[in-house]
């Protein structure tokens, strides 16, 4: 932006300041909504115009800076814009730190009244949102701006007992505000927590009764909570009770009580606490004050779907995510204190009470919270990528809870509202990840390309993809596959995205374990993370995820994932995790019908270690005998179902190894009906064969062995040996 236009809109907005300045209340109010709003906003996407040339970077902003501060001192609305703008001059203007420093430094020397003393406050504040290094500068080394910090706390803090008209609370709120930005500078922090700490004790000892207080009260309990880790223990141990934990939380309950909206940051700080979580989780007001703050009150959003994000994580699934996550944890966490006596615990080991959990999701899908709150939020093109973020982490919460399933609870006795409000979850998952995919096309030879390169997701990007895909993953949605995709809603290109989706967590997982092709990538592949990307447990539910989607018969859907992932399958069935080796062999139990997966194991030309199609039968053959029960019982179920055709059936009895295994399992594996039916069921297959090259005899000598089976407690298995009798 040049010297020219930055010196117009400083005009624009001196000129706005000074009609600004000759209205009473109302006037003002309608101006700055309708005529000063506006302007801010525009030259906000102005600013953002820049091409960040050098002729950017030269401009003198001090004058249009000084005008955009002096917008600070108005409602929040003005505020915020103003900020915007101040933001965005940061972004291409190397000057801008001089720029802000100067033009504070002029108004302290200026300052007279105590109005004029406070805006300083106030700027301070909106720019510890913007630039913390900047802001804790001037409030840790700025010794004019410490002075005049200093004695207006001074003042304050003899006075502040008799302080009960309402400019005075105001004032003090101000620079409780002031206090709780700069909380999020380490240095300030602990500036605060020893210098300071003193006005912040007594606005706690504030009485409930008088009107205005309780404002004041919560500020400062919030602002406790932020550096309550920093506090010295004699302080700690002079205030124990009205420090601790626990006072701050009745203060902040109090404060939602009377829907006071700034309670929400304290409160989305102290659900770090499991004892905290325990005491609200099912505290039915609060509960309905938050939803009533998240409905009149926009920028309470994020901190009510965090605080609910907190309630409706176990304990044991939130240490896990905090000990695998991208980011460093916080070292002022309350997370590991005692809310009564001050003292550190090791809450790392308690648990949280499940029903409890159980029932607050109850609630939610009671009062379809996911259908009329969160499609709201990622349709605004308000919503900052913290608060989706929060969003998915709620509803992986609520679609893949740690709980164990309630033997009780059947298919056909699961609440419609709950089907509803998956329906909508996974709708919301599905498109975040394609919203967030426009980058990434896929194709059979190396999984993944991105159409522009240089446009990679970020840490924070690929944290919140890896949430939203293990979501889709829940057994909750393998379990209800035909509840959720019934006749009306299988959208086959939303059910073939989920199917893209889940497979980059199996083809990460071959790249991890260093089976998959050189040249094979995820959106996963550059993630900076030592071992293996997804755990055991992702890895598990994905397949399970994949083979319930392949179990709905959407033909394009079940070849793609064998395009994609038949190698990845195939190098997982050797793995020596069992649950993985089943995974995966119920996935290919899935698409083994598709000609292409028949191919792939069955048209082999030789019986030698060169062909990879024969390779692929030499594993399965394998598994008939596996140790793994439920590995065998898929092997079978794969073997009976493809040698219905007789291309198959003729490879199979051509195949000595392949009848002397299964032979195996009829002969010494006689008590496990399963086993015994399948094979029975191949056997029959086999049987019905023209090939003249076979190894049937192997069967017709352990024909005793197999007509034993007509004495069978299973009709079923009773009714395969029959009918095969006449072949042996």
């Amino acid at each position: 932006m040049s010297q020219l236009e930055l010196e117009e809109y400083a005009n624009l907005l001196k000129e706005d300041l000074v009609s600004i300045g000759k209205l009473n209340t109302v006037e003002k109010s309608i101006h700055l909504r309708e005529i000063s709003k506006p302007l801010l906003h525009k030259l906000f996407q102005v600013l953002g115009n820049g091409d960040g040339e050098d002729e950017d970077n030269n401009v003198d902003v001090s004058t249009i800076c000084h005008y955009l501060m002096e917008y600070l001192v108005f409602d929040d609305d003005l505020s915020v814009e103003a900020t915007m703008g101040l933001y965005r001059i940061k972004q291409f203007n190397k000057s801008f730190n001089i720029a802000i420093t100067e033009n504070i430094n002029n108004l302290i020397d200026l300052q007279e009244t105590k109005y004029e003393k406070y805006k300083i406050f106030i700027i301070l504040t909106n720019i510890f949102t913007i630039d913390s290094f900047l802001a804790s500068e001037i409030f840790t080394k700025n010794q004019s701006f410490i002075s005049l910090l200093t004695n207006e706390i001074t003042f304050i803090n003899d006075e502040i007992e008799s302080l009960n008209n309402l400019q005075s609370i105001k004032n003090i709120n101000k620079l409780l505000k002031l206090f709780s930005n700069a909380c999020i500078d380490e240095m300030s922090r602990s500036i605060i927590a020893t210098v300071y700490i003193n006005l912040i004790i007594k606005c706690l000892r504030l009485s409930n009764n008088i009107e205005n207080h309780l404002q004041t009260k919560c500020y400062a309990a919030t602002i406790t909570i932020k550096l309550w880790r920093l506090i010295k223990p004699e302080v700690l141990e002079d205030n124990s009770t009205l420090l601790s934990l626990n006072n701050l939380l009745e203060i902040i309950l109090l404060s939602i009580k009377l829907e006071l909206f700034t309670s929400i940051e304290g409160l989305s700080l102290l659900v770090t606490n499991i004892q905290i979580r325990g005491k609200i989780r099912n505290n039915d007001e609060l509960l309905n004050k938050l939803f009533k703050l998240l409905n009149n009150h926009h920028h309470t959003t994020y901190g009510i779907i965090s605080i609910l994000s907190f309630l409706t994580i176990p304990n044991r699934i939130l240490k896990i995510q905090q000990s695998s996550m991208m980011n460093l944890k916080d070292s002022n966490s309350i997370s590991n204190y005692d809310i009564y006596t001050n003292a550190k615990i090791n809450n790392s080991k308690k648990f949280d009470d499940i029903n409890d959990i159980t029932l607050l999701i109850d609630k939610l899908v009671k009062i379809k919270f996911f259908s009329q709150n969160m499609v709201k939020i990622f349709k605004s093109i308000e919503s900052s990528k913290g608060l989706i973020g929060e969003c998915l982490k709620l509803m992986n919460n609520v679609i893949f809870p740690d709980i164990v399933i309630n033997e009780n609870e059947t298919i056909e006795n699961i609440n419609q509202n709950y089907i509803v409000e998956i329906k909508q979850i996974i709708k919301l998952l599905t498109t975040y990840l394609i919203g967030t995919s426009q980058n990434i096309k896929y194709n059979h030879k190396t999984f993944i390309h991105l159409t522009d390169e240089t446009n990679q997701l970020s840490e924070k990007d690929l944290e919140y993809r890896l949430l939203a895909i293990k979501s889709l993953s829940s057994p909750k949605i393998s379990e209800m596959v035909n509840l959720l995709f019934d006749d009306e809603n299988k959208d086959e290109e939303i059910t073939l995205s989920i199917a893209l989706f889940l497979l980059e967590i199996i083809v990460q997982a071959d790249i991890d374990n260093g089976t998959a092709l050189t040249d094979i990538k995820t959106p996963f592949s550059n993630l900076k993370k030592n071992g293996q990307i997804f755990t055991s447990f992702d890895i598990y539910y994905a397949y399970i995820g994949l083979s319930a989607i392949c179990s709905l018969n959407f033909n394009k859907i079940n070849e793609t994932v064998f395009l994609f992932g038949f190698k990845s399958i195939i190098n997982m069935i050797t793995s020596d995790n069992d649950k993985l080796q089943f995974s995966s062999l119920k996935l290919l139990n899935e698409i083994c019908l598709l000609p292409l997966c028949i191919a792939k194991l069955f048209n082999w030309s030789s019986m030698n270690n060169n062909d990879e199609n024969f390779q692929n039968f030499k594993i399965l053959n394998y598994l008939i005998n596996s140790n793994n029960i439920d590995s065998q019982i898929c092997v079978l179920q794969i073997f009976a179902k493809v040698s219905n055709y007789s291309i198959v059936s003729e490879k199979l009895i051509s195949n000595e190894k392949f009848c002397n295994n299964l032979n195996d399992v009829l002969v010494n594996q006689y008590q496990l009906d399963e086993l015994i039916y399948y094979s029975l069921d191949i056997l029959s297959n086999l049987f019905q064969s023209n090939s003249s090259t076979s190894y049937l005899s192997v069967f017709k000598n352990s024909k005793n062995s197999i007509l034993q089976f007509q004495k069978s407690d299973n009709e079923q298995i009773r009714e395969s040996v029959n009918s095969i009798t006449k072949y042996l």
